[in-house]
């Protein structure tokens, strides 16, 4: 029998992601994405290419729970970046008509488009499985010493708001999505990755020696999501293409772009200065808690790809040095 997949915000990064991997190697499932513009370019290719696309916004219940009726199966993000940076958002705090941190704003309607889609997954009959894009709390698993990790923090409560609604107790799986290898490409400078006289460096407040779990965002996030479909309701797991250290990341980046190049470890609470907005401290809290804490804070409860692979769900993952070779470098190169 066929099962219906619907993938939330379906021309965005994750989702087109999942889809993409399902039409490749999961053809059983049928798939319907979601989208805000039906219209974009996007979602046009994606409807052409076979996807019913349905239009649905994160922030308006109603259209959820339409899109939603009928699924099997749900796969669910936000984009707390997106949300960020808004008028509404960064526009104010940075023109001072709201006080900072930036992300505590970002945090409030991240959590309410999150419950959206809670509420309306609640509603679907004969739904099995929720797969909610997913971050550990911070604030939880160092009890209290990290408040300011709001990107992470807001996932953690969306899980449990969508633990805690009665249709979908036992539905609900989580891939904790590992640092975005896209991020180095797309804003290397924010992530503390420089070039001077031909020589590449990258500064960050991370320990050498601790592993940072990477995901090759397009090639691998459809891959744990079907695993997490094939998994029983509940299953948590790290979203990881590869773990690598700092200095095994900046030896693949320069030995593809020829360059030479090190890795400085600098203080957490040396990194926030000059920051009206007050999401460089969120990110700095965010490195000192992975680098005390571990990535996923130490829940008992999140295990890694090869775990799970070691309960029968396979999980095919790709290479970041693969990564690095199909990314387009050239406006760092020219820097």
């Amino acid at each position: 029998m066929t099962k219906l997949l619907v993938v939330v915000s379906a021309t965005g990064n994750q989702g087109a992601a999942v889809i993409k991997y399902f039409q490749q190697y999961a053809p059983s499932y049928k798939l319907r994405g979601t989208t805000r513009n039906p219209s974009s370019d996007a979602a046009i290719a994606l409807a052409n290419s076979g996807i019913e696309i349905v239009k649905a916004d994160v922030n308006d219940v109603d259209s959820m729970k339409t899109a939603f009726q009928g699924a099997d199966a749900i796969f669910a993000y936000t984009t707390f970046s997106g949300i960020m940076q808004t008028p509404e958002i960064m526009g104010k705090v940075v023109a001072g008509e709201l006080p900072p941190p930036v992300g505590q704003y970002a945090f409030d309607v991240e959590v309410q488009q999150g419950k959206n889609m809670a509420d309306a997954a609640a509603t679907v009959t004969g739904l099995e499985r929720l797969v909610w894009s997913s971050l550990s709390s911070v604030k939880k698993w160092s009890k209290g010493k990290y408040t300011q990790a709001f990107h992470f923090d807001s996932k953690e409560v969306v899980k449990d708001y969508m633990n805690f609604l009665e249709p979908l107790k036992g539905k609900v799986s989580c891939l904790q999505m590992g640092c975005f290898a896209d991020n180095m490409v797309t804003m290397p400078e924010r992530f503390g990755l420089t070039k001077a006289n031909g020589e590449l460096r990258w500064a960050m407040p991370m320990t050498r020696k601790d592993k940072l779990p990477w995901i090759d965002v397009e090639r691998d996030t459809g891959a744990f999501v079907k695993a997490l479909l094939d998994a029983p309701g509940g299953t948590q797991v790290v979203g990881a293409s590869e773990y690598l250290d700092s200095p095994e990341y900046v030896k693949l980046l320069c030995d593809h772009l020829g360059v030479t190049g090190t890795y400085a470890e600098v203080p957490w609470n040396g990194t926030v200065q000059d920051d009206p907005t007050g999401f460089k401290l969120e990110i700095a809290q965010v490195y000192a808690y992975v680098n005390e804490f571990g990535y996923d804070g130490g829940d008992p409860e999140v295990m890694t790809a090869d775990e799970l692979e070691q309960r029968g769900y396979k999980v095919p993952r790709s290479k970041i040095a693969d990564h690095i070779k199909r990314s387009n470098w050239s406006h760092f190169v020219a820097a």
